[in-house]
């Protein structure tokens, strides 16, 4: 069994796995038109809550699920999830459904997928 991490490495990684992310994703949201956010303090919050809760599922999959392609895959779900969940519950941000939309949304999950695994690491 894996013995769960603790101590300053973990929080570095986890850090590191919640500012990069973060920041990819203010930059994909800002610079495109698929989410439209009222105010920039809105996509600076939505964008450090989307990284913040990308890092802490991966934390908690890390610890779960030992097959890698399974862990990746549930990540990329919940990482639409929390999407979801962020442009539902802030206001002032707003989804326009369209297939580049959905490319979009794909490509920005798996990325935040791939920044949140190989920060943690």
């Amino acid at each position: 069994m894996k013995r769960i991490e603790t101590g300053w490495s973990f929080l570095y990684n986890f850090l590191t796995a919640f500012v990069t992310a973060g920041i990819f994703i203010f930059i994909a949201i800002y610079s495109t038109g698929f989410i439209s956010v009222v105010t920039l303090g809105g996509t600076v919050l939505g964008s450090a809550l989307i990284g913040f809760f990308s890092a802490m599922l991966t934390f908690i999959l890390r610890n779960i699920l030992r097959i890698r392609l399974l862990r990746y895959a549930t990540e990329i779900v919940g990482c639409s999830c929390i999407i979801a969940g962020t442009v539902r519950g802030l206001p002032g941000w707003e989804l326009h459904f369209s297939v580049g939309t959905v490319f979009f949304l794909l490509l920005l999950c798996i990325a935040a997928t791939v920044i949140s695994e190989f920060t943690m690491d």
